[in-house]
């Protein structure tokens, strides 16, 4: 590895490891009382009443999923994305945290007040930068400690427009990768349909959850050196699994 290279690999380590949760995201590291668990009962009640009654859910391959702590990536084209991925893999709503855009939802003042608590929202920085990055991996760090925890991330960073599946950032990737925890590659179907980014109240559909094998970066990283390739050796694998996953559904 070149020297320069790894200077960088090794004071994005230190940036990471001298890093700890702000004082206002420690809800993360706790279990929900008082209104966060009024409010993560309300959401699974739902959750329940939305995936059974009015949007009916079909799971495929949640025997892929491994013991967690895991990442859980998919394609996303709607808000209701992190509940049908939450409802389809089982572990229960309270066990997934999800990585959300801090301008949209904690800048915000209305969204702030409630959301965070309600989902375990994870404040990412849309403009990042080393230390942006160490931020957020502490924060993915710290919700996953008491264990059997999993994070939702979204790699194509914003909702799809067109319900097409976007190029994919490396942001899982290197999560995953400095946390050695496996991502999970997952596709969604009929979300889009119900409540694309335009809507407003989700339309009656069917919606489909297929769960592909788990990447462990540790695996793809033996024979690469410089971890910016590890990360794009992840990327390019989870895109591949993604979209195998929309033409296996497709073909169906």
């Amino acid at each position: 590895m070149p020297n320069s290279e790894g200077n960088r690999v090794s004071a994005f380590n230190e940036l990471l490891k001298n890093e700890d949760l702000h004082k206002e995201f420690a809800f993360l590291r706790e279990k929900p009382k008082g209104k966060a668990w009024l409010g993560h009962l309300g959401f699974r009640i739902f959750g329940f009443l939305l995936f059974n009654l009015w949007c009916p859910i079909r799971t495929l391959g949640r025997n892929n999923l491994p013991d967690a702590p895991y990442i859980l990536c998919s394609n996303h084209s709607s808000h209701m994305d992190s509940a049908a991925l939450m409802y389809a893999g089982g572990l229960g709503f309270n066990q997934f945290g999800m990585v959300a855009a801090k301008d949209y939802f904690f800048e915000n003042k209305k969204r702030k007040n409630s959301l965070p608590l309600l989902m375990n929202l994870i404040p990412a920085d849309r403009k990042s930068n080393r230390q942006t990055i160490a931020r957020l991996m502490a924060a993915c760090r710290e919700f996953l400690q008491p264990g059997k925890r999993a994070i939702i991330i979204y790699p194509e960073g914003t909702r799809s427009l067109n319900g097409k599946i976007a190029t994919f950032k490396k942001g899982p990737a290197m999560i995953a990768t400095e946390l050695n925890i496996p991502i999970v590659p997952a596709f969604i179907d009929g979300t889009y349909s119900s409540l694309p980014k335009s809507g407003s109240f989700p339309k009656p559909k069917r919606i489909t959850v297929r769960f592909g094998q788990a990447i462990h970066p540790e695996q793809l990283a033996k024979n690469i050196k410089i971890s910016r390739l590890i990360y794009s050796e992840v990327t390019n694998e989870l895109s591949k699994r993604i979209n195998s996953l929309q033409e296996e559904h497709n073909g169906n």
